[in-house]
């Protein structure tokens, strides 16, 4: 194993064993967290240009040689995922930065750090995106290892592995990519309320803010109704661009990346 995030943000971590202090130092093992939250709401990570340096350098694993790419694009890729939580949260990744748990995050043995791959589920066809920050997993032939919330929210956390597709994201165009595809669009969710009047107060700011729609998602599989406020559907790169500097000098919050599937 290894050890292994807000919106606009080389070394290699090794093995680290941690022990349950007490009775019989046993090490503790790696699981989801005793009371897991809801995690439906966690967005997708959000592709960005990265401005400092890529970790892409050749490193050695017990013994092994690993040479990274120098770029996701057009990476693809089918094979077995797994996740780990509790016993690297908080440790820092391969990438310098502290991994979360209910981050969307993932362990990638060559692909250069950070990038961003959309990994889906080839088993209920969920797909998330997530950011690339680690090294691993260095188990089997496992291809990708995910945050606990990246699998809960693929469903297969309980199960540990599951088969998936992982593709690579050209940042540059992912955006208008994923909304020429015929199942999905891209929004940028900007808060979720319980309260539907709050929800509409925050409408209206953004609709006089931007000229993009602004909408409320009511979601009613839950014991309480959330009201999501989310702008789009994005057009393309160069308009997620405008969206997010104007939210910035209207001094919103960041906003989340999400996607919405077309009806066909």
């Amino acid at each position: 194993m290894h050890s292994t995030t807000t919106f606009r943000q080389v070394g290699f971590a090794g093995l680290i064993t941690l022990f349950i202090s007490g009775c019989a130092g046993v090490p503790r093992e790696d699981g989801a967290p005793a009371n897991p939250r809801d995690v439906s709401d966690i967005p997708d990570a959000i592709p960005v240009v990265h401005q400092g340096a890529i970790k892409n350098s050749p490193y050695m694993h017990e013994g092994v040689v690993y040479e990274p790419m120098i770029s996701a694009n057009e990476y693809s890729e089918e094979g077995i995922a797994s996740w780990y939580g509790t016993k690297f949260h908080g440790k820092q990744t391969a990438n310098g930065e502290v991994y979360d748990l209910y981050g969307m995050t993932a362990a990638h043995k060559t692909l250069p750090l950070p990038s961003y791959v959309k990994v889906t589920n080839k088993t209920n066809n969920r797909s998330v995106v997530l950011r690339v920050n680690d090294r691993g997993p260095f188990v089997g032939d496992r291809i990708i290892d995910l945050s606990f919330a990246a699998a809960k929210k693929l469903g297969f956390a309980d199960e540990g592995i599951t088969e998936v597709l992982v593709e690579g994201i050209d940042v540059g165009a992912f955006a208008a990519a994923d909304i020429e595809g015929e199942h999905q669009e891209v929004f940028l969710q900007m808060a979720a309320f319980s309260n539907y009047h709050n929800a509409q107060i925050m409408r209206r700011q953004l609709s006089a803010s931007t000229d993009t729609p602004v909408k409320i998602v009511k979601n009613d599989s839950e014991d309480e109704p959330l009201y999501r406020v989310r702008i789009g559907p994005v057009q393309t790169p160069d308009h997620m661009e405008i969206l997010l500097d104007t939210l910035e000098a209207a001094q919103f919050a960041p906003p989340y990346l999400v996607y919405e599937t077309v009806a066909q």
